[in-house]
Order: C-alpha cells, then sequence, then structure tokens
C-alpha cells in the first residue's frame, strides 16, 4: 500500500490581492505620468527668459506638487510590493496610506463634482449659442465625458479603498503576513 500524501490547503482566491495589484499598477502609472510631467515642466522653466517671475514661481510651484505625488506614488508602491510579498511590515502602512488615500480621493471628488456643475452649466449655455460648430460641440461632450469619467472612477475608488484598509487589519488577512524575527 502506497504512503498516504496529505492533503496540501490550496490558497482560496482573496480579493484584497488584486486590489493592491491593481493599486501598484495604478500607482506605476501614475509614476511615469508624474515623471513625464516634471520633465515637461522642467523643460519650460528652462527656457523661459530671465525676467519671468510670475511664470517662473508657478512652473515651480508645478514641479514641486509633481515631485510630492511622484515620490506619494513611490512609497505607495512599495508598500504595495511589500503586501503583494506579505511582508508583516507593509501591512499597516498600507492599511494607513489606503486610507488617507481614500480621505484624498473624496476630498477631490467632491472639488470635481463643484467644478463639473460649474462646467455643465457653462457648456450647456455654450452649446445653444455654437449650434453651428461641430468640432466645439464635440470638444464639450468629450470634456463631459470625460468629467463623467473620472467622478465614476472616484466614486469607485473610495469604498475600494476603504475595504482595502477593512480587510488588511481582519484576523484572516493578518496571519498571512510574515513578522520579521
Amino acid at each position: 500500500m502506497p504512503p498516504a500524501i496529505p492533503a496540501t490547503k490550496t490558497p482560496a482566491f482573496a480579493a484584497w490581492r488584486v486590489v493592491v495589484w491593481l493599486l501598484l499598477l495604478l500607482a506605476a502609472f501614475g509614476c511615469a505620468q508624474y515623471l513625464r510631467h516634471a520633465s515637461l515642466v522642467w523643460a519650460q522653466l528652462q527656457q523661459l527668459a530671465p525676467g519671468s517671475g510670475e511664470a517662473a514661481s508657478m512652473l515651480q510651484r508645478m514641479l514641486a506638487w509633481d515631485v510630492v505625488y511622484l515620490l506619494a506614488a513611490l512609497v505607495f508602491i512599495v508598500l504595495c510590493a511589500a503586501c503583494i510579498l506579505r511582508q508583516g511590515w507593509g501591512r499597516l502602512p498600507l492599511r494607513v496610506a489606503s486610507g488617507l488615500l481614500a480621505v484624498w480621493v473624496a476630498v477631490t471628488g467632491v472639488t470635481l463634482l463643484l467644478q463639473w456643475w460649474q462646467f455643465d452649466r457653462a457648456s450647456t449655455e455654450a452649446l445653444v449659442q455654437l449650434r453651428a460648430d461641430p468640432v466645439l460641440q464635440q470638444a464639450i461632450q468629450h470634456a463631459r465625458r470625460t468629467y463623467r469619467l473620472a467622478l465614476a472612477f472616484k466614486l469607485v475608488a473610495v469604498p475600494l479603498l476603504l475595504w482595502l484598509g477593512w480587510r488588511l487589519g481582519a484576523p484572516g488577512v493578518r496571519a498571512q503576513f510574515r513578522v520579521r524575527g
């Protein structure tokens, strides 16, 4: 009689891992976007004439924000990678980061919604006045679609980020992480 092979438990599907992977990919995409924008702003800053104080100041502020966002995205990538590798030190900081990101997305979502209401009112008036110009009508419709997609993304992102923070604190998930020792 052959020896009995112990049954190994296959890991169950965990939605939180998929969300962490998605966040990692979005953060990497954000890094690429911030880096590209920062390089464009830097190039514009180098081309400014010496007497352009206000323009230079505006570009420097834009560059500073790009650097801040780039660093935040890099930190988020490191935290996501730590959680994917189930490093215990990454779980709690990712919980905090996902909560902070949820608040940030909610605040920017409210700001975007307020801007949308103003834009929608103004674009409706413009469409009435510019019935004969199909290019402008198409541009306004594109801008409306962009606003709607951004708002929908933020509406989905806030509960998903809060759920991830909650899920990373669950005992079953907590037990899957390696503790340094």
